[in-house]
């Protein structure tokens, strides 16, 4: 339990750090709000993955060594995404956090742009928050929404993170508290 003790206190100074200077603190504005519908827009509208910007010289079946999570440490914004496999066997998805993301869809571009070159299909943001990565006391916090993509279901971000062999060992925790 005292293990833990650590996290939440981490975690509730963060919240009250957000939520003490008002409104001011939200990391969105007009401008990102429009990148947000525009990248939507366009994910929803391309459906087939992005023609003609795979690399050639990679094996087709490169895409099945792309790691589900990609999580820098330290607290910072996250993103989950869903997208059809090239082969178009499955459903995957992707938990990316990105150390100095501004905005919840600079977390997201990076790893779309990846998927794209993949040929992935139907990418979609499906929601975000945040993610404190403790490497070193081997604890994983998720919690708080996205004001561009809305909140992330982050026990899937969970079960996804507890899935990838290099998590083995952490505790993984969720909560809907905080930004």
């Amino acid at each position: 339990v005292a293990h833990n003790h650590g996290t939440k206190i981490k975690l509730r100074a963060m919240i009250q750090n957000d939520e003490s200077t008002g409104s001011e603190q939200f990391t969105t504005n007009a401008e990102d709000q429009e990148a947000v519908t525009k990248l939507k827009s366009r994910l929803e509208s391309n459906t087939s993955g992005t023609p003609g910007i795979s690399n050639p010289s990679e094996p087709n079946e490169a895409w099945r060594n792309l790691p589900c999570v990609s999580i820098d440490e330290g607290a910072h914004k996250y993103v989950l995404i869903e997208a059809e496999t090239p082969s178009g066997e499955r459903t995957q998805t992707f938990v990316v956090s990105k150390r100095g993301a501004s905005y919840h869809r600079n977390a997201a571009e990076p790893m779309i742009e990846i998927l794209e070159k993949h040929q992935f299909r139907n990418i979609r943001v499906t929601g975000g928050g945040r993610i404190l990565f403790e490497e070193d006391e081997e604890r994983i916090s998720i919690f708080g929404y996205s004001y561009g993509f809305g909140k992330a279901d982050h026990a899937v971000s969970k079960r996804v993170i507890e899935e990838d062999a290099r998590y083995d060992g952490f505790e993984v925790t969720w909560s809907d508290a905080g930004y």
